[in-house]
């Protein structure tokens, strides 16, 4: 009995260390993402846009008239504080994509 108690004891404090581990990779996230510079953050938005621009042409067939539709997506626009260049040629070629921060 007293070995099966040490058992669960340890498996116990195992899943805690792996939660504080996953709780400061996290925060370590957080706080090199609000350090990053304002281009670096435009150049993370552009991604998540060109990943959600192919997301909606794969489930619906054609890309968005408007760049705002990808909220849909998941997508948050910052406007205050990016500025978007969204520019189509046709619903079955990949639009060009500006993101640049506003300057403050």
């Amino acid at each position: 009995m007293k070995g099966r108690v040490d058992l669960v004891l340890v498996s116990r404090l195992v899943f805690v260390a792996i939660l504080i581990v996953l709780i400061g990779y996290l925060f370590y996230g957080m706080i090199q993402m609000g350090g990053a510079s304002p281009e670096k953050q435009a150049e993370n938005y552009k991604d998540i846009i060109d990943k959600a621009l192919v997301q909606c042409y794969a489930l619906e067939g054609s890309y968005p008239a408007d760049i705002h539709y990808l909220t849909k997506y998941g997508v948050i626009f910052l406007d205050d504080h990016f500025y978007y260049s969204y520019e189509i040629f046709a619903t079955n070629v990949m639009p060009s994509v500006v993101v640049a921060p506003i300057n403050q």
